[in-house]
């Protein structure tokens, strides 16, 4: 079965940093995004506008409730599936993990979410292959996005011994006429994580139309985002151990 996997990043300027995303049979995307745009519309928001965890207000809540009920009500009926990993940027060892470069860590750190998430996929549909959607970000260096197919392609055959998985990593806006709708349900889940996992929801001065919107989204997801779930979970919740990571590392 051929796959799309939509992701985006929350919080690279804080101590937890969050990179997540969607997981969608590709003949099910068309058809989602189109479901999205459509009730965006019918609650107020322009097609091609983009409705974000930093804009949660009072104002905007019940329209951010909506459009996240309707992600959860595809996620129980198995349309699509989302996982989430956090790691701790201010460890020592994240800064080894980059080499001391920023933008290369915080790319090890997708690559290492990209990786699992298309194993899983493998493991379970025979033949499968993967699109992988990344938010539209500017990079230093200007292959990041085709060294990062290179190297999953590269780890996966090496575990798998299977060749090609990757199909394409591309960029996609999430505002404007070409925005990718589905980045926007993704940046506001993991807006909602990375609040809970740097300490925002129980500061005095805490939002409480976010600090309500992330009791919401718990109740919906069926567990608080302090926590880590499952591995299967449907709703997927990891920290990331770097150190761990590292230990792994391929001779």
């Amino acid at each position: 079965m051929r796959f799309n996997l939509i992701c985006d990043e929350s919080g690279t300027n804080e101590r937890y940093l969050v990179v997540g995303g969607l997981t969608l049979p590709r003949t099910n995307h068309e058809g989602l995004a189109a479901e999205l745009v459509e009730l965006k519309r019918s609650k107020g928001f322009r097609a091609e506008g983009e409705f974000k965890w930093g804009k949660v207000s009072k104002t905007f809540l019940p329209h951010y409730q909506t459009l996240l009920e309707w992600f959860f009500r595809h996620l129980k009926s198995n349309h699509l599936r989302f996982r989430a990993h956090v790691v701790d940027t201010s460890a020592y060892v994240y800064r080894q993990f980059g080499d001391g470069d920023k933008e290369r860590a915080f790319y090890k750190v997708f690559y290492h979410l990209l990786f699992q998430s298309v194993r899983q996929l493998v493991l379970e549909e025979e033949g499968s292959n993967v699109l992988i959607l990344l938010d539209d970000k500017t990079n230093r260096y200007p292959f990041r996005l085709s060294d990062l197919k290179q190297t999953l392609n590269a780890g996966l055959k090496r575990e798998l011994k299977l060749v090609n998985l990757v199909v394409s990593v591309e960029p996609r806006q999430s505002s404007g006429p070409n925005a990718e709708p589905l980045i926007q349900i993704v940046d506001v889940l993991i807006g909602a994580i990375g609040y809970v996992r740097n300490g925002y929801l129980n500061r005095p001065e805490a939002s409480p139309a976010k600090v309500e919107m992330v009791r919401f989204l718990e109740r919906q997801a069926g567990t608080g985002f302090a926590f880590d779930t499952a591995a299967r979970a449907p709703f997927n919740l990891w920290t990331f151990d770097v150190a761990a990571a590292m230990a792994r590392k391929p001779k």
